[in-house]
């Protein structure tokens, strides 16, 4: 496994909605590459100009500014945030980088908000885990989640993406597709997507629960990446376009002054033996 990481202050992203520690340049495994650029445009302020697991914090006002978590205080504007637009950046925070055995580890401290830790470890040839400690010293009621934006060596999303949970799954599409579905135990792709045709569901949960486990698996054809997580999930989002497929769970963070909060996310990767 390679995996080739950007430095947050490389100028590759400099967009202001996803956490700019940690953001994935190319991952390799077994001479597949799993994350590469989706979009058809790039631009470093562009919002989603990103690959692989990427995460985004909720937004949280401090004062007079909006706190980006990854990013930092941002200035704010009459109108109502959104995450699709650029803002300008009042504070940056600090950043500290560094290379540790197996670990890369990315650290962003905002003053008087939160210390914020970022590790990237490579497990074995086969895993990786993604570890978050967060310190915060204003009142944290939040939510994060994972992109996840993997090519899986191949850019279409079609009946060979294949997502899977350890449950049934249901959720609210954004309309009646004629591509996609819920199945038992996953999500299943009945066509290939055309080139600007874009999938959503929303609420993607445990049939019958609140919430679900964080377990999910991506296959495209003898490849899979397992992912899960040790906190549990409020819900997920998912969306696909024609070059990718990804889901998205959401984390509920709720911390008071002083606390301290951490979370991981494990990736487990197979190619199977033709």
């Amino acid at each position: 496994m390679l995996l080739e990481l950007h430095h947050p202050l490389d100028g590759y992203y400099e967009g202001t909605r996803f956490d700019r520690s940690g953001i994935f340049k190319s991952l390799i495994f077994k001479d597949t590459e799993l994350c590469s650029p989706w979009f058809e445009q790039y631009s470093p302020t562009k919002h989603d100009a990103v690959l692989g697991p990427v995460e985004e914090f909720s937004l949280m006002p401090v004062d007079s500014y909006w706190l980006k978590p990854g990013v930092g205080l941002l200035l704010p504007t009459p109108e109502p945030y959104d995450r699709f637009k650029l803002y300008t950046v009042v504070d940056p925070g600090r950043w500290d980088v560094r290379v540790q055995g197996g670990s890369n580890i990315f650290c962003h401290t905002v003053d008087g908000c939160y210390t914020y830790t970022k590790e990237i470890r490579i497990v074995s040839d086969y895993a990786f885990d993604i570890n978050h400690t967060l310190n915060v010293q204003i009142p944290w009621n939040g939510t994060v989640y994972n992109h996840n934006f993997f090519t899986m060596g191949k850019l279409e999303s079609g009946p060979s993406r294949r997502i899977d949970f350890p449950f049934r799954p249901e959720g609210t599409w954004r309309a009646a597709y004629d591509s996609v579905a819920f199945t038992d135990g996953g999500i299943r792709f009945s066509r290939k997507l055309r080139a600007g045709e874009s999938v959503y569901a929303g609420n993607v949960h445990q049939a019958g629960e609140t919430g679900m486990p964080y377990a999910i698996t991506l296959h495209e054809g003898p490849l899979t990446i397992s992912i899960k997580g040790d906190i549990p999930v409020s819900h997920s989002v998912f969306w696909a376009n024609h070059r990718i497929a990804c889901v998205e769970p959401y984390n509920l963070l709720e911390a008071a002054p002083g606390e301290t909060l951490r979370w991981s996310i494990h990736y487990q990767l197979n190619l199977l033996e033709k």
